[in-house]
């Protein structure tokens, strides 16, 4: 008997390993294998496990790119478009050279000086101050820009371009003799020993000019104690991992950073920076189209402002006509809010956000060769998406 013992329980103990196995085999799942990510690229756990293009079908994606492609060969189009459904880039291409002259191909994710697109992180930043206590936009410039003196005018007649001020540009030209080109405070002086009187009544009606926005800025400065370049860093780009973005003209020294060119009989003459380049708030912001697109979806989601300050933006409460929100342009049809966007020229850059709510659609051109090129692309891209989308 003694001699069995040992037979039987290394009998057991082979039987309890084998049945050991065959429950865990039975038990496991077949884990999805992960996509291969190149050497040097950023993982991206949502694209890991899901496709970026699940929610539209091939044959229309080919056909939305194939579209656009043959659009910008025939219009020799230089610069890149980005399109978004619901919250989801679902098409992003270069097109044509980032110099043309030595024909140095145009790469993705590059940065282009964004011109008056740039208007919309003014805005952000004036609600933002308001939603902290700091100011409310219907205070008097002059409570917060010492020797401002037109008291009647308020935040929100330089948020919605109904101020009646002159162009600080045409000040400049006349007024300003340094070579160093005035900034953002140097502005509200030359309004205050300059501009002696409005070219209408303040609220009375709508007049786009890029005096207000930066004055905007300038107030955005006298709240916060930092310059209006820190503040936007700190409050807005930082935190949404915009790596891409820069403020202000040094950025063009940047290699991300697109340089502009213009046209010239069968070729093209690289454009220098113009004087007016030192006052931020109406242009200076330099983004990919991928970070803006980021930023664009964090405000309209509600991740920037509270849902009172977007709606300010987009026009949709507080409306003082249908053209202007606060940094966004907009257009009503029968009543409803069609189109949110906005478009920027300055110094052969020419930039376009725009986004249809009801299609939860966003298409995002820039380009830096300054022609008209980028305005036919824009339109039959968004014409295009639209309608297979």
């Amino acid at each position: 008997m003694k001699k069995i013992l040992p037979q039987i329980s290394l009998f057991l103990i082979i039987f309890l390993l084998a049945f050991a196995f065959k429950a865990y085999k039975a038990e496991s799942v077949n884990v999805p294998a992960i996509k291969k990510v190149e050497k040097g690229t950023h993982l991206n756990l949502v694209e890991v496990f899901r496709s970026p293009y699940d929610i539209i079908e091939k044959a229309e994606l080919n056909e939305l790119s194939n579209y656009l492609s043959g659009r910008a060969k025939r219009l020799r189009f230089n610069g890149e478009v980005l399109i978004a459904k619901n919250d989801q880039v679902i098409y992003q291409e270069a097109f044509g050279y980032k110099d043309p002259i030595d024909k140095i191909k145009l790469k993705k994710d590059l940065s282009f000086e964004l011109a008056s697109v740039s208007k919309q992180f003014t805005a952000a930043a004036i609600l933002k101050l308001q939603e902290e206590g700091q100011l409310s936009i219907q205070d008097p410039v002059s409570k917060h820009l010492i020797g401002f003196n037109f008291k009647q005018i308020t935040i929100t007649d330089l948020l919605k371009h109904r101020s009646g001020l002159w162009d600080y540009m045409f000040l400049t030209e006349r007024y300003w003799e340094e070579d160093v080109a005035p900034d953002n405070q140097d502005v509200v002086c030359l309004i205050a020993e300059h501009e002696n009187r409005l070219s209408f009544t303040p609220g009375r009606r709508f007049d786009y000019n890029n005096t207000n926005y930066a004055l905007l800025a300038a107030i955005v400065e006298a709240k916060t104690n930092i310059s209006f370049k820190e503040y936007l860093q700190r409050t807005f780009f930082e935190p949404l991992c915009m790596s891409n973005t820069y403020v202000g003209l040094q950025a063009r020294e940047n290699d991300q950073v697109v340089n502009a060119f213009q046209p010239y009989r069968y070729t093209f003459l690289p454009l220098p920076p113009s004087f007016h380049n030192a006052a931020l708030g109406d242009k200076g912001i330099n983004a990919s189209a991928k970070d803006l697109f980021t930023w664009f979806k964090a405000l309209k989601n509600g991740q920037i402002l509270n849902k009172e300050s977007t709606d300010l933006m987009f026009n949709i409460s507080n409306r003082l006509g249908t053209k202007y929100g606060m940094g966004f342009r907009t257009k009503f049809e029968k009543g409803k809010l069609s189109r949110i966007y906005h478009n920027g020229l300055w110094d052969g850059y020419r930039n376009g956000l725009v986004h249809l709510p009801d299609e939860d659609l966003t298409i995002i051109v820039l380009s830096h060769t300054q022609n008209r090129r980028k305005y036919y692309m824009q339109k039959q891209a968004v014409r295009k998406a639209k309608s297979i989308l």
